[in-house]
């Protein structure tokens, strides 16, 4: 354990220290309760022994800063004090000290306290660890509940979010943003064909296409459900949309993805629909309602191409 001292006498640092280093542990001084709180204001410590008698600020007003500056990091502060009257000791474990050792210090209970110390600080640790090991699982969980596992793009959730924010933003900054929904042609008899698992394949090579075209950081492409996919860009007006619209579907296109099912062509193609907010939809769904008649209408004029919203 790394244990701070905080004494005001040297021969006590000075006993307190031989005890300590026989056992293993690194022992920082402080020689007042001001030095103690400018240590641990960048410092960690496992355990802190305590004077309670010193000039200027106390053990007692010391301890206190501390579990208010370190209320989220929980350490034992053991008093080492002359004083054993009640008083003294309810005001120092009131102020968040855990334990009295007193003056003249005794050696081997001072290391046996310490050695109980050395039990809740294994346990402290564990905790800490295990706090960890929680927090990057949530933190995994938080990821995984806005990205499809399958395609690796954002989800439907990610989508929705992302969207209102997008349209939010554009309507207060007058700005344009667009949005792309585009679908696999005839993806239902791909899969009857090749099977469930190469239609999975499918819809991961896709996505993989889809984002490969979608550079910008500000830009989100997703998995909108089933062999749906969808594209936000904002600060992108129609044109621009357009653009990034028709290289999405001819580098799908020009991956040649045998689909010997589709009335289109002998390989994967995608119908696009485009969407343009520029100040004319009220909510972030009537982009989307646009772009998927966008859609439709590709579908309706022979798919594979990309289509506008009026």
């Amino acid at each position: 354990m790394r244990i701070l001292v905080v004494d005001d006498s040297k021969t006590i640092r000075q006993v307190v220290a031989e005890c300590l280093k026989t056992m293993g542990h690194e022992v920082v001084y402080a020689e007042s309760g001001e030095q103690c709180l400018d240590y641990l204001s960048g410092h960690d410590a496992d355990l802190v022994l305590m004077d309670v008698e010193m000039p200027g600020l106390n053990g007692v007003e010391a301890t206190k800063t501390i579990r208010d500056l370190k209320k989220a990091d929980w350490f034992p502060i053991i008093f080492l004090t002359s004083r054993n009257d009640d008083d003294t000791f309810c005001n120092g474990i009131a102020a968040g000290g855990d334990a009295y050792l007193p003056k003249p210090l005794n050696p081997l209970r001072l290391q046996f306290t310490v050695l109980a110390m050395e039990r809740i600080y294994v346990m402290r640790q564990r905790l800490q660890k295990t706090q960890r090991e929680l927090e990057t699982a949530n933190l995994e969980l938080e990821r995984l509940s806005y990205y499809d596992q399958l395609t690796g793009l954002a989800n439907r959730r990610n989508f929705d979010s992302t969207l209102d924010r997008q349209f939010a933003l554009a309507r207060r900054n007058k700005s344009p943003m667009s949005l792309i929904i585009c679908d696999i042609d005839y993806f239902k008899i791909y899969n009857d064909n090749y099977g469930h698992q190469q239609g999975d394949h499918c819809l991961a090579q896709v996505g993989r296409l889809i984002s490969e075209q979608v550079v910008r950081p500000t830009d989100l492409a997703c998995r909108y459900g089933g062999e749906e996919f969808t594209v936000i860009l904002p600060d992108t007006g129609l044109q621009g949309a357009r653009q990034v619209a028709e290289k999405i579907r001819k580098r799908v296109f020009d991956s040649q993805i045998p689909h010997a099912g589709s009335k289109v062509a002998p390989s994967v193609s995608l119908s696009l629909g485009v969407a343009t907010y520029s100040g004319q939809f009220k909510m972030a769904p009537d982009v989307t309602k646009a772009a998927d008649g966008a859609l439709y209408k590709a579908k309706e004029q022979g798919r594979n191409r990309v289509e506008i919203a009026a």
